[in-house]
């Protein structure tokens, strides 16, 4: 293909099923108004290798859940309505498959993790995925859950019964798992021509678009969630009069659910109540020009329109506020309002305030990385070629830009966070209930935000822990009391599971030190943004409150390790050398685990201590700057200063546990290198040998086998970009994408989408490119080899500082560091292997 505007290769994710083709795209805009119906199909090579990867994963259906899908439930049901969905016909996936196979489809739809482009707003999520003869679209709202606080049995050792009456995730006040709204349904009078398809992403407008041919009448669609308006917008477009013909309708999973087509009001509503009493209203009101819209027994036909809007409110009963129960307002009552305030908005006013509002997000950064004339190439295709050489900068200047596209669609102020896989699923039952992961993953969703200048995405997490404060403090005192320790211990701090939900309620083991590594979370955004009225009001709060649980439930060693415990039992510390040299008063975090590996029930695990520290050292400094509590704090550093540091095995190794055992060399997880990264406290700069000890470590890790894990990737490319070793970071983004990144660009825990890698993967090439941990800004601190030549605009640095960097052959070219407001503060500044101090300016200056 040949762009004549190289702005669509920089920030376009295009995912087309054409082999060869020749295509002139004069402007974004414009992209449908060429003829398509002279590119030839996609090639057959290229087929058999996708059916391969696809069939060998054992995803076999396109619904992904339990059951198949089921109309929902209408007035009088219709023989028509049931002809599209039972029988023959109700096998979508099998029916494209073999039509493609057969060469009439170019592009067939497949299972929703491989072939969905998703769109969002932070809480209305929608999973794209284009057919040839119908067009999908899996809805999802992102606090539409089963479940509810999860009680349970607590046992001895503080985890909650996996099995039988108490299993969490049974019942309706179990875990529960999120839950797909249902799917909106176009179906179209004809399929797509053969060889006339293409759909995309386009990043820097957030819009997901396609083009297709049927009958010699080009369509095409656009689609997004509007966040000002809280809608989801869907628009297709003839490009002849009368061109449009198509039948609307839901499909869900959910016998229970109802849906109805009133023409008076041109809406088609789908209504679900589960049985822990969430409710949700999908009402999709659906304007078409130049046609007619007749409405069935649960659907709307339309029949020769020049263009059909549908704009779609989905609304739940849930509140963020635990002393509601989470509940609130009728989703009835919202939608409409919804509805009604853009009732009269036209679709161009809807789709440029929707623009202006995400411009003025992704707006903020530029990446440019060298680049050649394969931009040109389809991105299954270049991921394919990428998959062999490693080499292509063009697709790592897509990876990021596709990491801020996700940003900003899954996680906005105002709504519940994104979990496992943001706010996309598409199944009753959801891998791990798409809930939120304490041990790496939930705090991996939200790296990215600050460095990718996007600090109020970073919101919807922050405002979600502080909202389970109340409910985490009660799981926190239940686990007290069940471990034969008084309630009052947890002071009026609070710890966490492994898991939790929406609504306060946790899975089945405790995970001691995740609300403390939480608080590094809060520490992050003060300091990317320099807000202390934020620090002040929000942050410390928190910080202080989780401090206060660790003071009181730190253990305290004896001289040589006396009462360390292993296993929840004690250890004859005789037999461990290495525990001889352990003074008395030595404080470590009991009962631990590195996650999710080795013994459980240990003190002192690396990753344990780490994770305090680094919430001790943090608060300290945050005590300071606000001057207050200045006594408290000092005693808090003494505190500090007591817990068991970090140690060096006789491998040369950080040790992961305490003692000195066989280091690990073949799992996923990195957790006791959270000192390096997300942590700061072991550097090259200030701990050398430490710095050593954990490199040693992490080349220890190996990369095959159960390593092979988007999230394992990730933590590690930001690990190694902390090193210094932009080489091995680059080769840990290889691995992502050869093992863990499906077509789509979305990553993956071997098959289940789990999106925490789009994000890590992108924090570890900002880290490649821009460091600020340790006080001074590193300019090009861990280049990948291939990044030979480019440039980054509006780079996040903590200070609340941005920092625009050119580069050639290497080299820092030019650089600037700016400031939101005026000062007159020096910065320290390492560029090209020297050290510069700086006042920022403004951008205005």
């Amino acid at each position: 293909m040949t762009y004549k505007n190289d702005r669509i290769i920089r920030h376009t994710l295009l995912i087309a099923a054409l082999a060869s083709a020749t295509v002139t795209v004069q402007a974004r805009q414009r992209i449908a108004d060429r003829v398509w119906s002279d590119l030839p199909a996609f090639t057959q090579v290229i087929e058999n290798q996708n059916e391969r990867r696809l069939t060998s994963d054992r995803w076999d259906g396109l619904w992904e859940g339990d059951t198949p899908p089921r109309l929902p439930r209408v007035a009088a049901p219709s023989a028509t309505v049931k002809r599209w969905w039972q029988g023959e016909d109700s096998d979508y996936l099998n029916e494209e498959t073999a039509a493609a196979t057969a060469g009439q489809y170019s592009n067939p739809l497949r299972i929703w993790e491989q072939e969905s482009y998703l769109a969002g707003n932070g809480r209305i999520g929608a999973s794209v995925l284009h057919g040839s003869g119908r067009d999908r679209y899996a809805l999802n709202e992102v606090s539409f859950w089963s479940g509810g606080r999860n009680g349970g049995t607590i046992n001895s050792n503080g985890d909650k019964s996996f099995r039988g009456e108490n299993n969490p995730y049974v019942g309706d006040d179990g875990f529960g798992g999120a839950q797909p709204v249902g799917d909106l349904i176009v179906d179209f009078d004809t399929p797509a021509a053969r060889g006339s398809f293409l759909r995309q992403i386009i990043l820097d407008e957030g819009l997901v678009t396609s083009a297709a041919r049927r009958r010699g009448t080009l369509i095409e669609s656009t689609t997004f969630c509007s966040h000002p308006d809280q809608v989801m917008v869907i628009h297709y477009r003839a490009d002849r009069p009368q061109g449009l013909s198509a039948r609307l309708l839901f499909v869900t999973q959910r016998d229970e659910d109802t849906v109805s087509a009133c023409q008076a009001t041109r809406r088609l509503t789908l209504q679900s109540r589960l049985s822990n009493g969430m409710e949700c209203m999908a009402v999709a009101d659906i304007r078409v020009h130049g046609g007619t819209l007749t409405p069935g027994e649960g659907f709307f036909t339309v029949d020769n329109a020049d263009s059909l809007t549908i704009v779609t409110a989905i609304e739940t009963n849930y509140v963020m506020d635990h002393a509601r129960r989470f509940r609130g307002e009728s989703p009835e009552i919202k939608a409409e309002a919804r509805l009604r305030a853009v009732d009269d908005t036209g679709y161009n006013r809807l789709l440029l305030r929707h623009q202006a509002d995400y411009r003025q997000l992704y707006g903020r950064q530029e990446l440019t990385l060298n680049t050649d004339d394969t931009d040109t190439i389809p991105t299954p295709r270049r991921l394919a070629a990428y998959r062999t050489s490693g080499h292509d900068p063009a697709t790592d200047n897509l990876i990021y830009n596709f990491g801020r596209y996700l940003t900003i669609t899954s996680s906005r102020p105002g709504s519940l966070p994104g979990g496992l896989q943001g706010l996309w699923n598409a199944r009753i039952t959801a891998p791990w209930g798409n809930d939120y992961h304490s041990n790496i993953n939930f705090q991996m969703l939200y790296w990215f935000a600050e460095a990718a200048n996007l600090p109020e995405c970073h919101r919807a997490m922050l405002d979600y822990l502080r909202a389970m404060r109340e409910p985490n403090r009660i799981a926190t005192r239940e686990y007290l009391e069940a471990i034969g320790r008084k309630a009052e211990d947890a002071a009026d701090g609070w710890i966490v599971y492994t898991s939790h939900n929406p609504f306060g309620g946790h899975g089945w083991q405790v995970n001691l030190p995740g609300s403390a590594w939480y608080a590094l979370h809060f520490w992050e955004h003060f300091a990317f943004t320099s807000d202390t009225t934020y620090l002040r009001e929000e942050a410390y709060p928190v910080m202080k409150e989780l401090c206060h649980y660790w003071e009181r439930n730190l253990k305290q060693l004896g001289r040589g390790g006396q009462g360390f415990e292993s296993e929840y039992r004690p250890v004859d510390t005789s037999a461990y050398p290495e525990l001889h040299d352990i003074a008395e008063g030595t404080r470590v975090v009991p009962n631990g685990w590195s996650p999710e590996i080795g013994p459980r029930g240990e003190d002192g695990v690396a990753h344990d201590q780490q994770i305090v520290s680094q919430l001790f050292a943090n608060t300290v400094k945050a005590a300071g700057i606000l001057r207050t509590d200045s006594l408290w704090a000092a005693g808090l550093s003494e505190k500090l200063g007591r817990m068991a540091p970090p140690r060096i095995g006789a491998k040369g190794n950080l040790m992961e546990w305490m003692i000195d055992r066989e280091p690990v060399t073949d799992h996923r997880h990195t957790s006791h290198l959270f000192a390096v990264f997300p942590g700061n406290a072991i550097n090259s700069e200030s701990t050398p040998l430490l710095a050593q000890a954990a490199r040693r470590s992490l080349e220890m890790r190996l990369t095959s086998g159960d390593s092979r894990r988007a999230f394992a990737w990730a933590w590690r490319a930001c690990l190694w970009a902390r090193f210094g070793e932009g080489g091995k970071a680059h080769e840990m983004i290889e691995g992502l994408v050869r093992h863990n990144m499906l077509d789509n660009l979305l990553t993956t825990q071997n098959l289940p989408l789990q999106i925490d890698g789009n994000f890590g993967i992108a924090t570890a090439m900002h880290e490649m490119l821009l460091q600020s941990h340790s006080g001074v800004i590193q300019l090009l601190p861990a280049p990948a080899p291939g990044w030979t030549s480019g440039s980054i605009r509006g780079a996040k640095a903590r200070g609340n500082l941005e920092v625009d960097i050119s580069w050639n052959e290497g080299q820092v070219t030019r650089w600037a560091v700016y400031s939101t407001a005026p000062t007159d503060e020096t910065v320290t500044v390492k560029v090209n292997g020297l050290y510069a101090q700086t006042t920022p300016r403004t951008r205005a200056d």
